[in-house]
């Protein structure tokens, strides 16, 4: 049991009380709502890995794919005065 990220994709006609009770879903099983994106259709959570098939499982979603956010490599130039 770990904490990852998952992509969570409502279905196309879900309204925006049922996008709130997939929130409040994910926020009892401890997890934490980092992005809402697609007008609500798609939430971005991180969630303990052993409950995801239980947010599958609700009527509203279509999808729950994990997926790997990774950290950008920031380059450093150094600028010369002449």
């Amino acid at each position: 049991m770990a904490l990852e990220s998952f992509l969570v994709v409502l279905k196309g006609n879900v309204s925006l009380r049922d996008t709130n009770r997939v929130v409040s879903i994910i926020k009892n099983l401890g997890g934490k709502v980092e992005i809402f994106t697609g007008q609500g259709k798609s939430i971005i959570a991180t969630i303990d890995n052993s409950f995801v098939e239980r947010i599958r499982g609700l009527p509203y979603v279509k999808l729950v794919g994990g997926i790997t956010i990774g950290k950008r490599k920031l380059m450093r130039k150094q600028i010369s005065k002449q």
